[in-house]
């Protein structure tokens, strides 16, 4: 494992290089983002499929980097499934009852430093205390159990912690690249290149969208027009199929709130979506809001 990560950073650093000395000989300026397709902006984004892949080849994280780690946050959470996981869980509510982008940017440079303070916290507890000092939950009168001390993950010289630390390893670093992307969006360079992430006015009607989108309307002129079709028609009922999926899996009382919400939105149809913004947004944010209500309790049950 070492030798592998030394090799990536060897090939990290010979990568660096090459491109350095590529635009000191040519004359050329460094991008304002780091990118793989210099000369693919925002424009080329509805030029075609292969635009689009390169596009989002270079600002995918840039677009939904915010997405990204909290599915890893998520991820983090189901293996775990201990006392820090509950942490996590209460970071990920208090991360996403800011709910708009722009509040939860203003919070998360703590988030990511409550995510590596906790990380170096559980390295020392891995490391524990020397054996000749005493763990009071094994030398008191009434000793800890077992299955106890594993999920507070405390130092023990019977089970030692595990010291598997992959998933953390991936939220702090997605959760690092997404401070990186909250500052980098405020730049009118970045902003020219890669496309504003300004969220919507709640206040708009989406039957005059039309007039505030600045691409053509597509109608199976081409095959990216064809996946527009299909993300904007029918994920709404994609969502909805992981939903009832979710709520029917297994039989308690958290599944319920899944059954109940995939039956609301499946009453209405797709005339959910020619409703105000701001009532569309309340009802996904009550599902989010539910979703991680459900994950940090199955995670403390």
């Amino acid at each position: 494992n070492h030798l592998m990560v030394l090799g990536l950073l060897v090939f990290e650093a010979t990568v660096h290089r090459h491109q350095l000395y590529f635009r000191l000989r040519n004359d050329l300026k460094p991008p304002p983002f780091s990118i793989i397709f210099q000369f693919i902006t925002r424009q080329h984004l509805d030029h075609g499929v292969l635009p689009c892949v390169k596009y989002f080849i270079n600002f995918g994280f840039y677009k939904f980097g915010l997405e990204i780690s909290l599915i890893i946050a998520v991820n983090v959470i189901g293996q775990r499934m201990d006392f820090y996981a509950l942490l996590h869980s209460g970071a990920l509510l208090a991360v996403l009852s800011r709910r708009r982008r722009k509040a939860i940017g203003e919070a998360w440079p703590k988030y990511c430093c409550f995510t590596a303070g906790l990380m170096v916290f559980q390295y020392l507890l891995c490391i524990g205390i020397p054996p000749a000092l005493c763990y009071p939950w094994r030398t008191a009168v009434q000793p800890l159990n077992s299955n106890v001390i594993k999920w507070f993950y405390l130092p023990d010289f019977a089970m030692r912690p595990n010291p598997s630390f992959i998933f953390d390893h991936l939220l702090l670093l997605c959760s690092s690249l997404q401070w990186q992307v909250f500052m980098e969006e405020n730049r009118a360079a970045v902003r020219l290149l890669a496309g504003d992430n300004v969220e919507i006015s709640r206040n708009l009607d989406p039957c005059s969208f039309n007039q505030f989108i600045p691409v053509d309307n597509f109608l199976h002129c081409s095959y990216l027009d064809m996946v527009k079709v299909f993300v904007y028609s029918y994920f709404f009922w994609l969502v909805l199929c992981l939903i009832f999926i979710t709520g029917t899996t297994r039989i308690n009382i958290f599944c319920l709130g899944y059954l109940v919400a995939c039956f609301y939105f499946m009453l209405f149809g797709s005339s959910v979506l020619m409703q105000p913004v701001r009532y569309i947004l309340r009802l996904w944010d009550w599902l989010i809001a539910y979703t991680c209500f459900v994950i940090a309790m199955k995670n403390l049950l």
